[in-house]
């Protein structure tokens, strides 16, 4: 169900990364950039998943259109107290003083949702704060508002969400600001395999270097669960312009929608291609 269609979204991890040097003016500072960058926004989206698996009990009949469940559930909320009022229609997620999650992560502290209706829902709203909340000691801050803005429960889902007042403390108390304001849709094929999943928007903030920036997508990104299936998991398709205060504009370039793990990061009209080899959380 939603579970996967959040995995395509969180799963931007990586081992390592390769480069494919091309005479370029791309330094190492800019990878780094870039790599914030989906840090940032890896941190924020798990959020995301979190929230849908903890909800499962309210989501247990049929998904629209006849689609099965194809994703496991406890991926991170096994080693939690989860209390479901659904009179209230609010969700807390307490992690305790610490924990370790299926996924290797410790968290603390408190998740709370509240919801007018199941994600799926055209019009529902979801909610999303937390209280001293930490994944492997770094601290997560802020308001995610997810909105369901589909059509019809027929359609491709839809959502817009929303982060507010985001911030991300690290241990040694430096510290990164993110705000979100994007467009995610759910492409359903008949073929469940081939479905993507579609993102619009922009992100801004100040990285834990203390530089304002602004992600801007300027041709939508595409994720392919097909991809993602084989080991891909980052987007195959799209165009992000990444504008840093003192800096030079970037443009990284996900590719044509072949299932690769090549990113191309350009700056000055010189480029730099960087494969990133991404691992599964399973």
């Amino acid at each position: 169900m939603m579970l996967w269609f959040c995995l395509f979204l969180i799963l931007t991890a990586c081992e390592k990364q390769e480069d494919h040097p091309l005479q370029s003016d791309v330094d190492q500072q800019d990878v780094e950039s870039v790599s914030s960058e989906e840090e940032l926004q890896t941190a924020y989206d798990e959020l995301d998943l979190i929230s849908i698996e903890a909800s499962e009990s309210m989501e247990d009949d049929a998904i629209p259109g006849g689609r099965q469940r194809m994703d496991e559930t406890d991926r991170f909320t096994r080693c939690a107290s989860v209390i479901h009022d659904k009179e209230a229609m609010t969700i807390t997620i307490d992690f305790g003083d610490g924990c370790k999650g299926p996924d290797g992560k410790v968290r603390s502290g408190i998740i709370f949702i509240t919801y007018t209706g199941r994600l799926f829902v055209p019009g529902s709203v979801w909610t999303i704060t937390s209280r001293d909340y930490t994944v492997n000691r770094k601290q997560l801050e802020g308001t995610k508002t997810i909105t369901n803005i589909s059509e019809s429960i027929r359609d491709n889902v839809s959502f817009h969400k929303l982060l507010e007042g985001g911030k991300i403390t690290w241990p040694d108390g430096t510290f990164a600001t993110r705000e979100v304001d994007k467009a995610f849709t759910w492409i359903r094929a008949d073929n469940p395999l081939l479905d993507e999943v579609h993102v619009d928007g922009v992100a801004s903030g100040m990285t834990r270097r203390g530089v304002a920036y602004k992600a801007t997508i300027i041709s939508t990104i595409v994720w392919k669960r097909a991809c993602r299936l084989r080991g891909i998991c980052i987007p195959v398709q799209g165009l992000k312009l990444l504008e840093r205060r003192d800096h030079p504009d970037m443009l990284i370039d996900f590719g044509d929608g072949q299932c690769d793990a090549l990113v191309t990061i350009t700056k000055n009209g010189q480029s730099r291609v960087i494969e990133k080899n991404c691992y599964r959380m399973d």
